[in-house]
């Protein structure tokens, strides 16, 4: 038989909640010239199963079980069995909307410069009920400075191109986190261009394992990968001329960015001690000048890490009010900084947002946290007499 055209590959662990609505979304793909490596990662549940049931009724789908060895480990070892001209990578909770290969395919059939496409995104809850969250794509070209700073897409929204992975690498599984960010960072370094798809074609599924990362290491590893982007990097043999010595542009907004971004992950998971202990470490080893503006960084990982639909402002605010209240006053008393716990909240919920009236709710922005606010102003300021009635 020929190579199949694409190869999609798929790492597992413990996986079997989600694994077969993953799989059926590869069945359901327009183009049909694909393979499925579905590498089981030392899975303890029956994701094994599973799986070999979908081997045994697609011959497009095949298994390989290891012990576990993590993300980057599993998506290695997918990679070298592999032969498609082109790869994606896919989670095992994540999903294909049915024309995805085919579009992005022909993206890059029409663009021959181009060594890899990316497309839009939806995330959304783990029923996949709610679709509304969409992020469109809109990066295109060379992506080298943009992506030293962030990485501006999931794993499974890229489609490139086989050869180009032969030249920078597999995945680094010295990294905790973020392998597909700095794989993408050295494939840039190397010249390649992306192509864009601008409708979303994938779909990202908050899970309740997906939402339960670790903020500090998280942190940690996006750090890393920012301060690799402004250094030369040896394990990209050929860069392009112009990216060999890596961004020359300054490094630490990107960082505090990252800071601030993962404290509100922790925030969102309920833990302002988490939360506080990041901040309070970073900001004596880093020397960052914190404003209330800066505290901004954090409105999208509170959506993104509590798993609550993007607009439903009352579900939020009940969910993060308490531990984000917390952190800011404490951060207040840290700092020294009159005003700014209610100065940051100010920044942090986006007014214009709630004005589009997204939620039933007929309440405006500042009338809704004024009444949410009443359930929390006793339990969390006591007698400290903060007056809060200006602000709503």
């Amino acid at each position: 038989m020929a190579d199949p055209k694409v190869s999609i590959i798929i790492p597992c662990y413990n996986g079997e909640p989600f694994i077969s609505e993953t799989l059926e979304s590869v069945q359901m793909q327009t183009f049909r010239d694909w393979e499925a490596i579905v590498v089981n990662d030392g899975s303890t549940d029956n994701s094994a199963k599973v799986i070999g049931e979908f081997c045994a009724n697609d011959s497009r789908i095949n298994m390989i079980e290891q012990k576990n060895q993590g993300l980057a480990g599993a998506r290695n070892a997918g990679l070298a069995l592999s032969k498609g001209e082109f790869v994606n990578f896919l989670d095992a909770d994540d999903l294909l909307m049915p024309n995805m290969l085919n579009q992005m395919v022909e993206k890059l059939k029409k663009n021959k410069l181009a060594g890899a496409v990316n497309c839009g995104w939806i995330f959304t809850d783990p029923e996949v009920k709610d679709l509304s969250w969409v992020n469109f794509g809109r990066h295109e070209g060379h992506l080298f400075d943009k992506l030293a700073h962030s990485n501006p897409f999931p794993c499974h929204a890229i489609l490139l191109r086989r050869e180009i992975l032969e030249k920078v690498g597999d995945f680094d599984c010295s990294l905790k986190h973020c392998h597909d960010w700095d794989l993408w960072l050295r494939v840039a370094r190397a010249g390649v261009s992306f192509s864009c798809f601008r409708e979303p074609l994938v779909i990202y599924r908050m899970t309740p394992g997906s939402l339960s990362r670790n903020p500090i290491t998280f942190y940690e590893a996006e750090r890393e990968i920012i301060l690799r982007g402004h250094k030369s990097d040896k394990r990209v043999k050929q860069p392009k001329a112009e990216f060999s010595e890596g961004c020359k542009c300054l490094m630490q907004e990107s960082i505090l960015q990252r800071l601030i971004n993962n404290v509100g992950f922790a925030i969102a998971q309920g833990d302002d001690i988490q939360a506080s202990r990041l901040f309070e470490r970073t900001l004596e080893e880093e020397g960052f000048n914190i404003t209330p503006d800066k505290m901004r960084f954090m409105t999208s990982a509170l959506w993104f890490g509590s798993g609550i639909p993007k607009g439903h402002w009352k579900s939020l605010w009940e969910r993060i009010s308490l531990p984000l209240l917390k952190f800011l006053i404490r951060q207040e008393e840290t700092l020294r900084m009159q005003g700014f716990a209610m100065e940051s909240i100010l920044e942090i919920i986006c007014w214009k947002e709630i004005h589009k009236k997204s939620i039933p709710e007929t309440m405006s922005g500042r009338e809704l946290l004024a009444e949410l606010g009443k359930r929390i102003i006793k339990r969390l300021l006591g007698s400290q007499g903060l007056n809060l009635t200006k602000f709503f």
